[in-house]
């Protein structure tokens, strides 16, 4: 007789148990055997729910006043739209709102290329990115040259401003220094929507894509330079070039077509001494030091850099004599730095004076 059997005759028909010695239990366990390995536990996985809002970002990038604005607010303006040619209500509208709150952590932008790390309801940020192309440098030599050519153009540029009718300039030259539709860029956004949007062959102006592109027309209304980095070519190296050609142009003019000379006599004829052999004396001032003029003159205007400066910004009930106390302190260095030269003067003229009453009694004695 088996365990089995045992429980079904001492037991009533009602009360009996269904047992089967080749049946686990629910848990895959066999009641009838002794010692059996616990079973591991296994927690049953949470899922967390999606997020409201997005997570705060501490000291992120932000739009300073809440929307854009800055001097050159036409080169914004002309940035965005793009953005509202393909970017959608809804993600214009979240992606602003991202750039208000500074949910970007860190943002940079390189010739042919805008980056950013944007914080959405993810534990990580989203990797975003606006891609732009860039000019040959055959294409950035005919900007150069255009540009010294027109006197307006020259002007403004070489003053650190960006003419309003820049793109006259570079629509002649069959460039577009703006990207003027959705073909002229290259957006990408590794968040969920964008990455299923690319799978599908269709860029999608996500908001964390409207975000970046927010942010940096903030930086263009205040830096308009920016755009000529973008396009592959520093500002400040635009603006060198062009003033190069315009002294060229202006030397060409004059008839003298040498603007500098590369051979100076007397100069250009010293030898340099190798490094490892001027290693002893390499601190040494040398004789050519006492032969250095540096002139020390008292400015034709007081205080000229406090003039400079303005009120003191210590303004109050208790007010700081700033401006004055700075006055007197650059007065009492002023006159201990000019003393000493007034003393050396006197001392030589004196020395001077000796000299020629000494020569003068020395020629009465041989008289």
């Amino acid at each position: 007789m088996i365990w089995s059997d045992i429980a079904r005759s001492h037991l009533p028909n009602r009360h009996r148990l269904d047992i089967r010695l080749e049946a686990p239990n629910a848990c895959g366990l066999d009641p009838f055997k002794v010692n059996q390995p616990p079973v591991p536990y296994r927690p049953i996985p949470t899922v967390k729910p999606p997020l409201l809002h997005p997570r705060k970002v501490r000291g992120g990038v932000k739009l300073s006043g809440g929307q854009v604005e800055g001097p050159t607010l036409w080169a914004a303006q002309r940035w965005l739209r793009v953005l509202e040619e393909a970017g959608a209500g809804g993600a214009m509208v979240e992606g602003l709102e991202y750039a208000r709150q500074g949910q970007t952590k860190r943002m940079g932008a390189s010739p042919g290329k805008i980056e950013a790390s944007i914080q959405g309801r993810s534990d990580r940020p989203y990797a975003t990115s606006i891609t732009l192309g860039t000019f040959s440098e055959e294409a950035w030599e005919r900007v150069a040259k255009a540009m010294s050519e027109g006197a307006i153009y020259a002007a403004k540029l070489l003053a650190s401003e960006l003419p309003s009718n820049i793109e006259d300039l570079f629509g002649p030259l069959d460039l577009r220094l703006f990207p003027t539709s959705t073909a002229d860029v290259t957006i990408s956004c590794n968040c969920t929507e964008a990455k299923a949007a690319e799978a599908e062959g269709k860029p999608l102006w996500c908001k964390h894509v409207c975000c970046l592109a927010y942010l940096f027309a903030q930086r263009l209304a205040n830096e308009p330079f920016l755009i000529f980095m973008l396009r592959g070519l520093e500002g400040k190296e635009l603006l060198e070039r062009l003033r190069e050609r315009r002294i060229a142009a202006g030397a060409a003019a004059a008839g003298s077509a040498t603007l500098y000379q590369q051979h100076v006599p007397g100069v250009a004829d010293i030898l340099s001494v190798p490094l490892e052999e001027a290693g002893p004396g390499f601190w040494d001032a040398g004789p050519g030091l006492s032969q250095i003029e540096i002139p020390l003159d008292a400015p034709k205007v007081t205080h000229p850099l406090l003039r400079r400066l303005g009120p003191s910004p210590f303004t109050g009930t208790a007010q700081f004599p700033l401006v004055g106390m700075l006055a007197s302190c650059y007065d009492t260095i002023s006159r201990d730095a000019m003393n000493p030269i007034e003393d050396e003067i006197g001392a030589r003229d004196a020395a001077h004076d000796e000299g020629e009453s000494a020569a003068a009694d020395d020629e009465a004695g041989n008289a």
